[in-house]
């Protein structure tokens, strides 16, 4: 059972995360920040969630929130340090959405500091779908997680007085990645940091392989004008890496995407690849999951493995940032 929960798990937070290349916006969210310290404090004991099939905004108390998003985020088998860490990440997040939409709201959030699209906002489970999952171990998953929320109860994580951008993966190639080389945008605390136990991991590695006419079909869904050629060896270039040979943009037939556009459209792990076209076939070899930018999960519950506290895991991942206690 643990085993199937921590690979759905983390394999939802691959997700999840993805989509955090549209949603992030570093400097209007500094400047939302700055903006709303010159008002009235936002409230900040309970995050206000838009559910979007309802069109319903539920207000849950801030425990009950961290509570959800840990749960959605990481496996409760996790070392107590790893959901420690997830849960300061999880408040953090509360605080800046909170900060962010108190001074500049987001009208389809109707009063709402985030939703339960996973395509714009960090994940989030309600007591019912953490049931779905867990089952008769829910309640020993709780208790565990709990125990890590209370522990650092009011923590959370800052840069220049005010609560950081949070961004966290499943699993790096050994390294993490800058944002500015990933969104090209320059986020001073979310610089690459070496992560070697990610290495060894067997979640760390993957393949994908697709035929001819299915990397043709995929990417015509998404960018009809692709004009392929009858030379399939020549249809797909890297055309520019970054840091470790992350692959930044690819050339398909003539028409350069950006390289997280590409990934999604064919479902690979992460922009860490290679690939080699044979027998009508392109194989991708992955390293890594998600976008690899900030904590890497599995890395930091070998980190917490090796004894490493919540506090240090969270100063490797994140230079320059403090942990403070709550606002």
């Amino acid at each position: 059972m643990k085993e199937y929960i921590q690979f759905t798990v983390v394999f939802a937070v691959l997700l999840l995360m993805i989509p955090c290349l549209v949603f992030l916006s570093p400097h209007s969210a500094q400047t939302q920040n700055s903006a709303a310290s010159s008002e009235q404090a936002p409230d900040t004991a309970s995050v206000k969630i838009f559910f979007t099939k309802e069109k319903q905004v539920r207000d849950y108390p801030m425990q009950e929130y961290i509570l959800g998003a840990v749960f959605a985020q990481t496996p409760a088998d996790f070392e107590p340090a790893a959901l420690q860490a997830q849960a300061v990440l999880a408040y953090t997040y509360a605080l800046q959405r909170i900060s962010a939409e108190s001074a500049k709201p987001t009208p389809a959030l109707c009063g709402a500091a985030l939703s339960d699209d996973t395509t714009l906002y960090h994940g989030f489970f309600t007591p019912e779908q953490a049931k779905e999952l867990y089952k008769d171990d829910y309640e020993k998953a709780k208790e565990k997680i709990l125990s890590a929320i209370n522990s650092v109860s009011g923590k959370h994580l800052s840069y220049g007085g005010k609560p950081i951008i949070v961004a966290f993966h499943a699993v790096s190639d050994g390294h993490t990645r800058s944002a500015k080389d990933v969104w090209g945008q320059d986020i001073p605390y979310l610089t690459s940091v070496e992560s070697k136990p990610d290495e060894t991991l067997k979640q760390a590695l993957s393949k994908t392989e697709l035929t001819a006419d299915q990397f043709k079909q995929k990417l015509s869904a998404q960018y009809p004008d692709i004009k392929f050629t009858d030379k399939l060896q020549d249809w797909l270039k890297v055309s520019q890496t970054g840091e470790f040979s992350l692959v930044k943009t690819v050339t398909i037939c003539g028409k350069e995407l950006p390289a997280d556009k590409f990934c999604t459209a064919l479902g690979l792990a992460s922009q860490s690849f290679v690939f080699e076209f044979k027998d009508g076939k392109f194989t991708f070899t992955c390293k890594g999951l998600g976008h690899m930018v900030g904590m890497s999960q599995l890395g930091a519950n070998e980190m917490a493995k090796q004894g490493s506290s919540c506090d240090e895991i969270l100063s490797h991942y994140f230079p320059a940032c403090k942990l403070c206690d709550a606002l």
